[in-house]
């Protein structure tokens, strides 16, 4: 039944051209997992110029990274460029000058960034949130394998994928609460019946 919900939810953000909605973010770890580049930086220029193809209008960000937690980035190569489109999807708008941590997906030698990801203001972000990127990117620089793995799709792909990705952490969350909830009903249940038994 879950599985159905989730199915018909992704139709109709389908059907409705990706007019964003979001269920609660997914973990860090599995937004980092899905993202291309992870990074915190500095948006220093937007170009307002671009349109797409059904004419909407398209803004190209350039942000200077300060730190990365997915990737490595040398001195003179600490630019990116990140698009968004504004008609009606999940594609984050930021504001020159702001600072952000930013989890981004490749397309087309530019970045992409969803609403539906962690992505946010630096200044919004908790420091448990970074502490745990630092770690995840401890253990991506210690994988001495030799062979990154690297997730190929489109935007809307990506978009899909983190809005699937976050209603099912809202399902695994309520199967929690639910759970719990059963754990309780069961405790005072027992002893409702020991005080019953103790009466007699």
């Amino acid at each position: 039944m879950k599985k159905i919900l989730l199915f018909l939810c992704l139709i109709l953000a389908a059907s409705q051209g990706y007019s964003c909605s979001c269920a609660p973010r997914s973990t860090v770890k599995v937004n980092w997992e899905n993202a291309n580049e992870v990074f915190t930086g500095r948006i220093i220029k937007v170009d307002s110029l671009l349109y797409g193809n059904n004419g909407s209008k398209i803004y190209s960000y350039t942000v200077r990274i300060l730190e990365s937690f997915k990737q490595d980035f040398h001195k003179g190569w600490e630019f990116r460029t990140i698009l968004s489109e504004d008609e009606a999807r999940c594609d984050f708008m930021f504001q020159v000058g702001e600072e952000y941590l930013i989890y981004a997906k490749t397309e087309s030698h530019t970045l992409v960034s969803s609403i539906c990801s962690r992505t946010s203001l630096l200044k919004n972000v908790e420091h448990t949130e970074l502490e745990k990127l630092k770690k995840l990117h401890q253990v991506y620089k210690s994988d001495t394998s030799g062979v990154r793995m690297i997730k190929m799709e489109s935007n809307t792909a990506y978009q899909v994928g983190l809005v699937r990705n976050s209603f099912e952490e809202k399902l695994r969350l309520q199967d929690s609460i639910i759970y719990l909830l059963s754990g309780i009903i069961a405790v005072l249940i027992i002893v409702f019946f020991i005080i019953l038994k103790r009466k007699r």
